[in-house]
Parts: structure tokens; C-alpha cells; sequence
């Protein structure tokens, strides 16, 4: 089995990361996963972004939970990354919903933190029904506290926990959650063999280098979270 190709905060590499842009890039280039990161405004509105500040991807700074989505869509998070991209804004999550979501790419949406006040698993799962992707998206976390409470909302929304292999794998089988996304220096054969025998999926982060993916597919994961998704998705095995 070919692994999938999964563009980590879009197509990372060649456009600013968790922007339009970038998820516009991974959807030409027909990859099957887009993965991004969400933090809420100060009112809850779900931005796309990976950091709990605005200070590294943006002409601004302050803390998102503390800024308004105003403030926020004023930022320019484009700039920092080439001036080619100036004027790129933070998406929120229903942005990306309506013009990605409606494509054959499918997001792994993060849950990066919800912030005391907030409740983030709520908002995730909220709006996916809204948008009537409930069935065809991933929420994930390192946080398996975020993944239970958006399964006691709806239970039939797929689930994914992140972290290192050895750990994750035997939290997904006690709570029997449908995948695992594992740091790549921690996942083996023997653990992937061992999640497949328990229907659980295996996806690997973040994988850049093209000469590894004939070891990704010889040990059978389902997928390879990439910064160089155009790179990896032509990469012969």
C-alpha cells in the first residue's frame, strides 16, 4: 500500500503555512490531506494557526485567544514568508471549510489548545456539522482529553491522536479511536503492524525527506504528513 500524502499546514514549503494560499497550492497538487491547526478569537470564533500567539506568521503580535477576529484579519500573514504573499489574512476555519472542504481533499483539522473559558472541541464539532463534513474529516489533538470531548458530542466524527508512537498507540486502543499520528522517530513496522490489528491507521510527521518513503510503504503506514507534499507526491517507490 502507497502511503498518502498529507501537505502539513498546506503546502508549507512553498507559500505561508495554515493560509489560503498554501491550502490552495496542496489542492492543485491533488494531494488527498490537508492538515492545519486551529486557536480561537477572543469570542471563539476557530482561526486557522498554529502558534497560541500571532508573533511568528505575522506582522503583528498578541495572543489570539485575546484578540478579536477583527484584529485578527487585519494582520498580514503572508509578508513574513515573501513579499509575493503579502496581504495573505489568517483564515478562520469556516473559510477553509467553505473553499477547501468543498474539494476531494480531505483536512485533518488540530486542536492546538482550548484555553480556559473556551471550549475548542465544541466549536471543531460544531461547525463540521455545519458544513455537513461531520463524516469526511479528522479532528486530532495531543491533547486525548480535547478527542473525548468532541466524541461525547458526536461519536461517529473521526479521531486522531498525536504524540510518539508507544504512547498514542496504547491510548488508541484503550479508547479505541481510529488513528494515530506519530513522530516519525518513534513509529516502527511492529507498531504499525500492531494498530492494523486493531483497525487503527497510522500516520507519520513530518516526513521532508523523499529517499524515506520506500521504508514508509515497505512498513505500511496510511499516511506521511509532509512539509513537501509536491516533492513527496512524485516520489517513486
Amino acid at each position: 500500500m502507497t502511503p498518502q500524502i498529507e501537505a502539513h499546514r498546506g503546502d508549507s514549503s512553498n507559500a505561508p503555512e495554515n493560509t489560503l494560499a498554501a491550502f490552495e497550492r496542496a489542492k492543485r497538487l491533488g494531494v488527498p490531506w490537508i492538515e492545519l491547526d486551529v486557536h480561537p478569537a477572543k469570542d471563539g470564533t476557530l482561526m486557522v494557526i498554529h502558534d497560541d500567539t500571532v508573533d511568528r506568521t505575522t506582522n503583528g503580535s498578541g495572543v489570539v485567544c485575546e484578540m478579536s477576529v477583527d484584529e485578527l484579519l487585519r494582520l498580514d500573514a503572508g509578508v513574513q514568508f515573501s513579499p509575493a504573499y503579502t496581504g495573505e489574512m489568517i483564515p478562520r476555519l469556516s473559510d477553509v471549510l467553505q473553499k477547501i472542504g468543498s474539494c476531494a481533499t480531505r483536512l485533518n483539522v488540530e486542536i492546538k489548545a482550548s484555553p480556559p473559558g473556551f471550549h475548542v472541541p465544541q466549536a471543531v464539532t460544531e461547525l463540521l456539522h455545519r458544513f455537513d463534513k461531520q463524516r469526511r474529516h479528522v479532528v486530532s489533538s495531543f491533547d486525548l482529553k480535547s478527542l473525548l470531548a468532541v466524541r461525547a458530542i458526536d461519536s461517529k466524527l473521526t479521531l486522531a491522536l498525536i504524540g510518539n508512537g508507544p504512547e498514542i498507540l496504547t491510548h488508541a486502543e484503550q479508547h479505541h479511536l481510529p488513528w494515530i499520528h506519530s513522530s516519525h522517530t518513534t513509529m516502527t513496522g511492529e507498531m504499525v503492524a500492531r494498530a492494523h490489528e486493531q483497525a487503527i491507521s497510522v500516520n507519520v510527521w513530518t516526513v521532508d525527506d523523499p529517499a524515506t518513503m520506500p521504508f514508509w510503504k515497505a512498513i505500511g503506514v496510511d499516511k506521511v504528513c509532509t512539509n513537501r507534499p509536491a516533492l513527496l507526491a512524485r516520489c517513486p517507490l
